[in-house]
């Protein structure tokens, strides 16, 4: 990749999140990560673990296993070899939630069972 991608790449990024910054792993591995230091690829991660409903209550079967079943559905993004790609990794994992979330709507349980019915109908 050619430093006017990359410039243009990060400044994709810092328009979203303005105070975005590279940070290395302890593996040597780099990441664009938010202003408080969350990792931008990864943020459902994190994003899950804050909404997950721990459920104490005697007899309640969920506990970790479900938080772990939550967390597996989600897809990790690793960190890359470089700076450069950390960036354009960034970029691409940003355009490709937006679409996601966009389009989420669209395909929502409520609308499937609701065109399953009218075609029964």
């Amino acid at each position: 990749m050619d430093k006017e991608q990359f410039l243009k790449n990060k400044k994709k990024v810092l328009k979203k999140y303005p105070n975005a910054k590279t940070m290395m792993d302890n593996n040597g591995k780099y990441y664009v990560a938010t202003e408080d230091g969350r990792d931008i690829c990864n943020l459902q991660i994190s994003q899950t673990v804050n909404k997950y409903q721990f459920n104490q209550s005697e007899g309640y079967g969920e506990g970790l296993e479900g938080f772990n079943s939550k967390l597996n559905q989600i897809a990790k993004v690793p960190h890359t070899d470089s700076v450069m790609k950390a960036w354009m990794q960034t970029e691409v994992a940003i355009r490709s939630n937006h679409i996601v979330n966009r389009n989420n709507g669209k395909f929502s349980d409520e609308k499937i069972m609701k065109k399953i019915v009218d075609d029964y109908s």
